[in-house]
């Protein structure tokens, strides 16, 4: 079912596909039980169309999930005191290895059994901290925040937006001030040359300023998230085709990269938007004495 506008999935499809092949195959489920474990939890059969490109048992599955309306909350909820019960019919037969499966499934969604066994929604999308107010329509910087917003995501594909979030930005503010961007430079440089046209660079705060040296730390460490984003895409992020997945990396630690793209993205959007910014004043002057 297609859920509310600009509203992203609260359950990501990788667990819904989960349940449903925990529930289906042989020897698990019957047709009769799945419509007991789902009208039970609340749920109904869809009335229209549904994909029915599985096997009996799952497609008995996806009739129920194809009327769930996967962005509002209280559905979401249900749902999870459903995969609950499946979790708890561990003996089943044929249903151990696939419940295994399930909880690894939901283990790399941030969506762990708690110490009761309760289930949870996953946090927020990082980027939902970041106001639609201030993304330029005519960049595609909106594509990778709207990457960023999908809570079904696999912690490599985070990072890699995470990392194009902070390169578009960077040739954002260039194109922006109309000034080159060389196709050649690394997300590093085009980074620096963006961050000093917007006096974003540490040796850009007079020194007298007040709390100059708090705040060149802060800018310090803006610069440095272009170049360590670049890094963590290269080691762990999309863009290699590596052949095999690089263990160690785990969701939390893309929710940080892309954390802090989304706050290198939201100050550095607000500071070339800002009309009294130090920078525009400056860079008038330039052009009224050239």
């Amino acid at each position: 079912m297609s859920g509310r506008p600009g509203r992203p999935d609260l359950i990501p499809y990788q667990v819904r596909n989960a349940v449903r092949e925990t529930c289906g195959g042989w020897g698990a489920y019957k047709v009769r039980e799945i419509d007991e474990l789902f009208i039970g939890h609340g749920f109904v059969p869809a009335t229209g169309a549904y994909d029915q490109s599985h096997g009996q048992r799952a497609n008995a599955v996806e009739c129920y999930h194809a009327a769930i309306d996967w962005t509002d909350p209280d559905q979401a909820e249900h749902y999870l005191r459903l995969i609950e019960e499946v979790l708890e019919d561990n003996d089943a037969e044929g249903l151990r290895e696939r419940r295994d499966h399930l909880l690894k499934v939901l283990a790399r969604a941030g969506m762990e059994p708690d110490s009761r066994g309760r289930l949870h929604l996953p946090a927020p999308p990082p980027a939902a901290s970041l106001s639609d107010s201030v993304l330029p329509q005519e960049s595609d910087i909106r594509l990778h925040l709207q990457r960023l917003q999908r809570l079904d995501q696999e912690p490599e594909e985070m990072i890699g937006a995470a990392k194009e979030l902070v390169e578009a930005t960077a040739k954002y503010v260039l194109v922006n001030l109309d000034l080159p961007v060389d196709a050649n430079a690394d997300m590093g440089e085009l980074s620096k040359q963006a961050l000093a046209q917007l006096h974003l660079r540490p040796e850009s705060l007079a020194p007298t300023s007040r709390g100059v040296d708090s705040m060149k730390r802060i800018l310090a460490g803006l610069s440095q998230i272009a170049g360590g984003m670049a890094e963590l895409r290269n080691a762990y992020g999309t863009g290699h085709g590596r052949g095999t997945r690089v263990s160690g990396l785990q969701r939390r630690h893309a929710e940080f990269a892309a954390r802090s793209a989304i706050a290198y993205a939201a100050f550095v959007l607000d500071t070339l938007g800002d009309p009294v910014a130090p920078w525009r004043r400056e860079r008038d002057e330039s052009q009224e004495v050239s």
